[in-house]
């Protein structure tokens, strides 16, 4: 990777293209969408969507939030354990992205809290969940779930805040004049003499982060679903490092994407195909992870075992979307493994591709295993009572759970003209 010179850096700041014009414009449109689908769902309630109780009425009460939700926390682990990564090990090619993985994370947190909310029907009910969190906390999933949520958000932001200091200092005057009060906020009590113990804490930060992430992404987090006996689609031993390959390659494949359209609206070329060949093997290698533990938890579902773990499995590989989900995780993975075999054949159109299929296919995923465990119940006072229930999201829901996506997009492309999204020495400033 060849060292972007200030200006580069800043442009995104100081210059506006027709191409981020068009981009705003189509993101807000969708935004609309979602706030008219959002409050279709705070008038008229979850009946708008295709969630039900679970019980006589054969619904479930979890379906394409919480399946979104899940994704979204797995995206935020990997992106933040991305950046710690590299400042831990010194990767200095990837230096150019480990901002763009930092505000990723913080991002993916919000969206993912945001699921929660859309989840719980109304927004107030989130307080009285906070309200009663020292008394739920030992028993209630989404207790942890906010606590999870909570505890990575303080990280990210504390770090991508000390990592800027340093330099929104050193280019103040360069930076845009409306923006000054916020610069002026994150600035506030800063001196030059602090920038050496920042980088100590920085370090610091990143150990803790990467000390983390196999403990909340492949730990809390499935454990929350993994420990369950009453879903059998949910309970594992496995759950936790499925769900911390997942989390990471689909946090790799977003880095991918959003780097790679970064390279193309801001014609960033010092982001060569050097950084995005790294970043494929490493996509590559964890897809076929992936793609593993998926056989891991089919195989034995498939031999023999309990009825209702049989059922669950083949009612897992009955459905369509399982089978699109596979296929273009395969696609995306033997793609990227031929770009690597064969470098002449890696492009990074085709490679972004590549990564949405994967994302794609671990979003699929992570939905169907939310859905299937709540259809299927094993514990006999279930099965005696209540019948397999069904479940088809809804356009409302639909429309709600994808404006995470679309929202997602619209804060980076305002956290484009608020910060620079590749991090300058503050010593080594362009004059």
């Amino acid at each position: 990777m060849t060292e972007p010179s200030t200006e580069e850096v800043l442009a995104p700041l100081r210059n506006t293209t027709w191409k981020f014009g068009v981009l705003m414009s189509v993101l807000v449109v969708y935004t609309g969408l979602f706030l008219y689908a959002w409050y279709l769902q705070l008038q008229h309630g979850l009946v708008v969507t295709g969630l039900g109780d679970w019980g006589p009425g054969g619904g479930i009460p979890w379906g394409l939030y919480i399946g979104t939700f899940v994704w979204w926390v797995g995206i935020a682990h990997g992106g933040i354990a991305i950046s710690a990564a590299v400042r831990v090990f010194k990767v200095e090619r990837f230096d150019a992205i480990a901002r763009i993985a930092e505000v990723l994370t913080v991002i993916a947190l919000m969206m993912a809290a945001a699921n929660i909310v859309f989840d719980l029907g109304r927004p107030d009910r989130l307080f009285n969940t906070l309200e009663m969190l020292p008394s739920t906390l030992y028993h209630s999933p989404l207790a942890w779930d906010i606590t999870v949520i909570t505890l990575y958000l303080v990280l990210s932001v504390t770090y991508l805040i000390l990592s800027l200091r340093s330099e929104l200092h050193a280019l103040r005057d360069r930076l845009p004049g409306y923006l000054q009060p916020l610069y002026s906020f994150v600035l506030l009590g800063y001196r030059p003499a602090e920038d050496e113990k920042v980088d100590r804490m920085l370090w610091w930060l990143a150990i803790a982060i990467l000390g983390l992430v196999p403990l909340l992404s492949g730990g809390v987090v499935p454990w929350l679903f993994g420990l369950v006996g009453a879903q059998p689609g949910w309970f594992g031993a496995a759950a936790g490092p499925t769900m911390l390959m997942e989390s990471l390659a689909s946090a790799v494949a977003m880095v991918f994407i959003v780097t790679a359209v970064f390279r193309y609206v801001y014609d960033w070329t010092f982001i060569d195909e050097d950084v995005f060949m790294g970043l494929a093997k490493v996509l590559g290698f964890l897809s076929l992870a992936v793609m593993w533990f998926l056989l891991q938890e089919v195989l034995p579902g498939l031999y023999a075992a309990p009825t209702q773990s049989q059922e669950v499995t083949h009612a897992l590989l009955d459905a369509p979307l399982y089978w699109v989900a596979v296929i273009g995780i395969n696609v995306g993975m033997l793609y990227l493994f031929l770009g690597i075999i064969r470098p002449r054949f890696f492009n990074i159109p085709a490679a972004v591709v590549a990564s949405v299929l994967i994302t794609g296919g671990i979003w699929t995923k992570k939905v169907l295993f939310v859905v299937d465990g709540l259809l299927h119940p094993t514990f006999p006072p279930l099965t005696n009572l209540y019948p397999s229930g069904w479940y088809v999201p809804s356009l409302v829901e639909v429309t709600i759970a994808g404006g995470s996506l679309v929202i997602a997009a619209l804060l980076f492309a305002i956290a484009t003209k608020l910060i620079p999204m590749v991090e300058i020495d503050a010593q080594e400033v362009d004059e």
